[in-house]
């Protein structure tokens, strides 16, 4: 056993996280996703008849976070089976045995790396929503209104939630194509096969992560017979917690 303790650990996965080009490139995609989203919106409403409602400009300002969600939850993949791709997990492993506090680390690492990520991206695409509509007749989306505000807030703590799913399925798959692709079928497939079922689909539907982001989380009020945002946020946190922790678990099981 070594003497690493769990802060330095974390900081050694904040270097590798902060030193590996894909993190700073999915970085910024995610926050120009957004704010481009916001722009066209708001640019696409300007001309809108009827006049549109805060809801509308507010509700599609933030739904670049559709695209937002996959480019954090690839880092948090990344931030796993990069090193398994290179083979750079057993020098890890051998400095630190404790390999449920690696994973551990990751997570505190790409969990807040991701929620500052997030945060930014959606303030991104609502001030781009609401520039774009200056000098027009459509009401603004103040921050000042508890609803905006959560909203937005909402919509980041999701994007990061992401991020974490994505550390566990990359715990759990090891390898970079395989995770990523079955992080996107996590996403979007389940939305889709409950919509065949239309409005009945909405018992089951309101646990699937677009179907929260879309009508519950990113927008002002949500739609009927969804839970409320923050329940779908902290559902969003449950399943990163499953993942993380099915991960953990063959952690210890498999080989490096």
């Amino acid at each position: 056993m070594n003497g690493y303790g769990f802060r330095q650990v974390a900081r050694m996965e904040w270097i590798k996280l902060s030193s590996v080009r894909s993190t700073w490139w999915l970085t910024v995609a995610t926050v120009l996703s957004m704010a481009a989203t916001g722009v066209g919106v708001g640019l696409g409403y300007r001309s809108h008849t009827p006049v549109a409602t805060t809801a509308q400009i507010l509700n599609n300002s933030l739904s670049g976070a559709i695209l937002a969600q996959l480019f954090l939850g690839v880092l948090g993949v990344l931030l796993v089976t990069g090193e398994y791709g290179t083979g750079q997990i057993r020098s890890t492993f051998a400095a630190v045995p404790q390999r449920r506090t690696v994973l551990a680390a990751k997570a505190a690492v790409c969990g807040g790396a991701a929620l500052a990520v997030g945060m930014t991206g959606t303030s991104a695409g609502y001030l781009g929503g609401q520039l774009a509509i200056r000098g027009t007749a459509i009401p603004t989306a103040s921050l000042g209104d508890p609803a905006v505000l959560r909203a937005v807030l909402l919509t980041g703590g999701y994007l990061a939630a992401t991020a974490l799913i994505g550390v566990g399925v990359g715990a759990l798959v090891r390898h970079s194509g395989a995770a990523i692709g079955t992080l996107f079928a996590l996403m979007f497939v389940p939305t889709i096969v409950v919509g065949l079922f239309g409005e009945h689909g909405v018992v089951v539907g309101r646990f699937m992560p677009l179907l929260m982001l879309l009508n519950s989380v990113a927008v002002l009020s949500p739609g009927s017979g969804l839970f409320t945002g923050w329940v779908s946020v902290l559902l969003m946190y449950g399943y990163a917690a499953v993942a993380i922790g099915c991960g953990g678990v063959l952690l210890r099981s498999r080989d490096a």
